[in-house]
């Protein structure tokens, strides 16, 4: 039975925003960090399957390169396993020939704009749009602090003029020490989760949805 079963009138708009940076090939050798976000890219791609009437959800990556890589746009799912696979070579891919540099907090803050267009609200839609970023968390390397990144995940969440709200979330799947956790305590409360083994992201989004649409 698919964990992500809800009943609601309206699809809801969910922006997932994978780290496809250099630093995810480069340390996949030490901590599997890439294969992590692989796993991560193909259990939400297989756990939205046949949702489509609830949830109406995209992917895109980021790097040193770009703030926007399109894997999966909004009502064009992959609907088989070679349209999964392809999208996850993609990843590999740009992982492997970018450039250095982290566009975390660009990528975030495009997300949240881009969730929301063509979106609109009304008495019987209300539901907030959600990003929910999966990173591995490797940003004092560029000088990025938590604060930053709390910052970028709350500015621009409320289009007030059409009544959206976006709510951003951050998946840390790596971490140097206890970069993650440091994080996760700066941002705030409910918005990061720290998750080392690939099959608790289901139970983490699952929970990040529960938690909102209750």
């Amino acid at each position: 039975e698919n964990q992500l079963s809800h009943s609601m009138k309206r699809p809801r708009r969910i922006r997932f925003v994978m780290d496809c940076s250099g630093s995810m090939y480069r340390f996949n050798g030490y901590d599997q960090r890439q294969q992590r976000c692989l796993e991560a890219a193909a259990l939400v791609m297989e756990a939205f399957e046949g949702m489509e009437k609830r949830f109406d959800y995209s992917i895109v990556g980021h790097s040193g390169d770009s703030r926007c890589i399109k894997l999966v746009n909004f009502g064009e799912p992959p609907t088989n396993e070679k349209e999964r696979m392809r999208i996850l070579q993609t990843m590999v891919a740009h992982s492997q020939y970018c450039q250095s540099g982290d566009n975390t907090l660009g990528a975030i803050k495009q997300a949240i704009v881009d969730v929301t267009k063509g979106y609109s609200v009304d008495e019987e839609n209300d539901e907030d749009c959600m990003v929910i970023a999966v990173s591995d968390a490797n940003l004092a390397r560029y000088g990025i602090s938590p604060r930053e990144l709390a910052r970028a995940m709350t500015d621009g969440s409320s289009d007030s003029k059409a009544g959206i709200r976006t709510k951003a979330f951050c998946v840390f799947i790596a971490s140097f020490g206890s970069e993650a956790d440091d994080i996760r305590r700066e941002l705030p409360l409910g918005r990061g989760f720290v998750c080392m083994q690939t099959n608790e992201l289901p139970k983490i989004v699952k929970h990040i949805l529960t938690s909102e649409i209750g």
